[in-house]
C-alpha cells in the first residue's frame, strides 16, 4: 500500500498530494502540527494529541472548527485505508492560502493535511548505546509550548550535531538552564529521583513526557519538576529523552563526556519497558 495523504477532505497517494504555493504554512510557517503513533493498529494517546493540537491553534489564534471537522474520525479512516498496523500519522493545520502578506486576512479557510506512513523504530544499536548529545545555545522563540511548524532553529541545531558526530543537541540558555532536545523532552535521574524541567512556555509540554510520569508512578519511581542546570545535568546518574517516535532514549554522553557510567541506566530501561507494555496494551 502506498504511503497515504489527506489534504482538505481528499485522501490520495502521498506522491499526489499538493497544497497551494500561497499556503501560509509554506510562506510563513504559520501553522501547528502533531505526530501520533499507532502500535498494532492502536492509536496511542490520540485524544491527548488532538487536545494539544487544539491548544496550539488557540495559542496562535488559528480558528479551526474542531467540532465540525472530526480529526479523530479522519485519522481512523486513514488508518483503515492505509492498512497500516504500526503507523506514524502527521497532522498539520495551517491558517490557509492567501496572497503573501504579514497581515492575516479575516476570511481564511484553514488547511488540514495528514500523512500516514509506517512507524519506524530507532536503530537497535542507538537504543543500546544511548544517544550522544551536544549542548547548544537556546536561540528559539519564547513560546516553544506551542507545537508550531516553524522549526528552523531545531533543524539547524540537529544539523550541527550531526556534523560533529552527535545524535542530537540539547538547548541550554545563557543562564545555564537545560530546556530540551531538538525534537524531544529531557529527563535526568538523581539519587533514584526522576527530574524534569518545569512546564513553562519555554518548552514543549510533551505527550510522551506526561505519559512517562504515569509510568514512573506505576513502577514506584518518584518524580519532581525543577529547573535543570547544565552542571547538574552533566553529573546526573542517568539522563534520557522522550518523544512520540523515539519513545524513551537514553543519553549517555554530553559534549563528548560520559553521563553517569556512560551506559543506558537501569531506570531509563525500566521506564522504556513500562512504556512499551502500555503502548501495546499489555
Amino acid at each position: 500500500m502506498p504511503e497515504l495523504a489527506y489534504v482538505n477532505g481528499v485522501f490520495c497517494d502521498l506522491a499526489d498530494a499538493k497544497v497551494s504555493i500561497e499556503d501560509r504554512g509554506y510562506q510563513f510557517g504559520d501553522g501547528v502540527y502533531e505526530v501520533i503513533a499507532a502500535y498494532g493498529g492502536r492509536l496511542f494517546l490520540l485524544e491527548e494529541h488532538i487536545a494539544r493540537l487544539e491548544r496550539s491553534c488557540q495559542a496562535i489564534d488559528l480558528a479551526f472548527d474542531f467540532q465540525g471537522c472530526s480529526i479523530e474520525q479522519i485519522i481512523h479512516e486513514g488508518m483503515a485505508r492505509s492498512e497500516l498496523s504500526d503507523a506514524m500519522i502527521y497532522v498539520q493545520i495551517t491558517r490557509g492560502a492567501a496572497p503573501r502578506s504579514h497581515v492575516i486576512p479575516n476570511d481564511l479557510t484553514p488547511s488540514l493535511v495528514m500523512t500516514f506512513k509506517p512507524r519506524r523504530s530507532l536503530p537497535e544499536d542507538l537504543r543500546r548505546r544511548g544517544a550522544r548529545v551536544m549542548s547548544t545555545p537556546e536561540i528559539r522563540w519564547a513560546n516553544c509550548y506551542i507545537k508550531a511548524i516553524t522549526l528552523l532553529p531545531n533543524v539547524l541545531a540537529r544539523r550541527e550535531a550531526a556534523k560533529g558526530g552527535y545524535d542530537d543537541a540539547v538547548f541550554v540558555t545563557v543562564e545555564g538552564e537545560v530546556r530540551e532536545c531538538t525534537s524531544a523532552n529531557v529527563f535526568m535521574v538523581r539519587d533514584g529521583m526522576l527530574v524534569m524541567p518545569p512546564l513553562t512556555q519555554a518548552i514543549l509540554h510533551g505527550i510522551t513526557q506526561r505519559f512517562l510520569l504515569s509510568c514512573a508512578d506505576g513502577i514506584g519511581i518518584p518524580t519532581r519538576n525543577e529547573v535543570l542546570r547544565i552542571e547538574e545535568f552533566r553529573n546526573a546518574d542517568e539522563a534520557f529523552m522522550s518523544s512520540t517516535l523515539g519513545e524513551v532514549l537514553g543519553i549517555t554522553s554530553l559534549d563528548g563526556r560520559p553521563m553517569g557510567d556512560g551506559q543506558v541506566g537501569p531506570i531509563t530501561q525500566r521506564l522504556h519497558e513500562a512504556f512499551r507494555r502500555r503502548a501495546y496494551g499489555a
